[in-house]
């Protein structure tokens, strides 16, 4: 398929492919000085908005999609960097979430306290 049937396919831009297609991530094939996206080029985008719903960079996803074509889909190699990856996410947002508890409870602390002061203030 063309560009155009592509983007509409992944629900995307132009702009957006070529750039994915710059840094390598996905790789048309070409027939007659033409870009030809696959299934392949599908599943590939998919994979990287994926990855980026789980807060992975386009900088960690290039790299897992280096891995994918060095040393095959199904690698070890593969599977143990998007274990990393994952492992790696995955505390950051257990620090983040602590972070946000603090926050709410230090809110709500505060609020609590001027509920009373209002409360004190329409008592006298």
């Amino acid at each position: 398929m063309k560009i155009g049937e592509f983007i509409k396919e992944v629900k995307s831009t132009k702009d957006t492919v070529r750039h994915y297609e710059e840094v390598g991530m996905i790789q048309p094939d070409w027939q007659n000085n033409r870009r030809i996206y696959t299934e392949k080029d599908i599943q590939d985008f998919h994979a990287i908005k994926e990855m980026q719903k789980l807060g992975l960079s386009l900088k960690e996803i290039h790299l897992v999609f280096e891995i994918k074509r060095n040393n095959g889909c199904g690698s070890s190699e593969l599977l143990a960097e998007i274990t990393e990856k994952m492992v790696e996410k995955q505390q950051q947002i257990l620090i983040e979430e602590r972070t946000l508890k603090r926050k709410k409870d230090g809110i709500k602390e505060m609020l609590e306290l001027l509920s009373g002061i209002t409360a004190y203030e329409k008592k006298n």
